[in-house]
């Protein structure tokens, strides 16, 4: 006999199980219809090449060969000349990269390949929310460490460790961190990968924005020779998030493990957006791309910091970053709930995130908030000021 029920199907423990371990990307108050969004990280449409990667696609479905190949399955690792490309910018064997569907998949197949359940990960305090919902996924603990002027404080992570912590991982956005833009000093990425190799835990470099340095000198990123250091990046930043594809430079060690835990789950990225991004990037313009896009941000940085120091004065303390998109002002009265000003600040028409979204333990990001200044052009930064200039005046009047 059959029997049926209206009962809908039951999710899965680790889905009903799951809390999110912020309230990142919900936006406090009321919404004006003409609102100006600064809450995003994606690149500005003008800083893309539109134009050559329509080109670069004829190309590729042009001639029979690829494009048979670029609409076909791939292999796990992903496209050969990609990798090898991306091989030369990182000074390393293209046997140890990885092509993803953009940072954060790899982000993910990195702690999951490596992390137990139980296992320590240290962030940074504040951090990226997503990697902390991936962090969830791993079932690891996760201990934050401060950042301050020079980026994550590797001296007190040094003290913890004296003191008995031990890590299985550690995650660093080391330029432009998200989201106070601060960048880590070189020599605080020198001793971080030495006690990475003192301790033993894996230093996870998650470096998106560092190609949009809009002023001052490249800092070698995280040193690929330890084999306790991975890179991740992304062309989200450079080629446009859309395109979902990015990457990861492992140890050698690791590469077997993390393509076998992939071949479980998405096999590889598009074949053909590998393709194309390879027609592109083997062209050599990338670099000349990038240079135009930093300044493009560092113009509209100075704007917009400018702009916001006018409008609220010493109520804000406020400076351009060297690069990437995010600014990260901080409301001095500490009577001024940044929370409320997100509030203010929406129902005058212009959304921010506020700090104590991106915190673990960190008391001071509440002072915070995140502004995007990426997508916006001069006069909507100006504007953008403005509104937030009134939002603080009008809740000022009530403390």
């Amino acid at each position: 006999m059959t029997t049926t029920t209206s009962l809908p199907p039951a999710l899965a423990a680790r889905v009903t199980d799951l809390r999110s371990p912020s309230a990142f990307g919900s936006v406090l108050g009321d919404v004006r219809s003409d609102a100006i969004a600064l809450t995003g990280g994606s690149p500005a449409l003008e800083a893309l090449p539109r134009e050559a990667l329509v080109a670069a696609t004829a190309t590729v479905l042009a001639d029979a060969p690829r494009a048979a190949r670029a609409l076909d399955y791939s292999a796990h690792q992903g496209h050969a000349g990609l990798r090898e490309w991306i091989a030369a910018r990182e000074g390393v064997d293209a046997g140890r990269v990885v092509i993803s569907n953009g940072a954060l998949h790899a982000l993910s197949l990195t702690f999951l390949a490596t992390v137990d359940p139980g296992d320590t990960v240290v962030v940074e305090d504040p951090v990226y929310p997503l990697v902390a919902k991936v962090l969830q996924l791993a079932e690891a603990r996760v201990e934050a460490v401060p950042v301050d002027a020079d980026g994550l404080d590797v001296a007190e992570l040094e003290r913890r460790l004296e003191a008995g912590l031990r890590a299985r991982a550690l995650y660093v956005v080391p330029d432009f961190h998200n989201p106070t833009g601060r960048v880590l000093s070189a020599g605080r990425r020198e001793r971080l990968v030495e006690l990475a190799e003192l301790y033993g835990f894996l230093v996870v470099s998650d470096n998106p924005y560092v190609e949009l340095r809009g002023t001052g000198d490249r800092l070698a990123d995280l040193d690929l020779s330890s084999d306790r250091v991975v890179h991740v990046n992304t062309f989200s930043k450079t080629l446009g998030p859309g395109l979902r594809l990015g990457w990861a430079v492992l140890p050698a060690a690791v590469v077997p493990g993390f393509l076998d835990l992939r071949s479980r789950l998405d096999q590889h990225a598009s074949s053909l957006t590998q393709e194309i991004v390879a027609e592109y990037v083997g062209g050599g313009a990338f670099d000349e791309l990038v240079a135009a896009a930093s300044a493009l941000y560092r113009r509209r940085a100075v704007t917009f910091t400018d702009a916001l120091s006018e409008a609220l004065g010493d109520a804000v303390a406020v400076s351009a970053p060297d690069g990437g998109v995010f600014a990260w002002p901080r409301l001095v009265d500490d009577r001024v709930s940044v929370a409320d000003f997100a509030r203010s600040a929406a129902a005058n028409g212009v959304l921010v995130i506020p700090g104590e979204q991106f915190a673990v333990d960190s008391p001071d990001a509440a002072r915070h908030f995140r502004a995007s200044f990426g997508q916006q052009n001069k006069e909507t930064l100006v504007e953008a000021a403005a509104r937030l200039g009134t939002a603080y005046a009008e809740l000022e009047t009530t403390v």
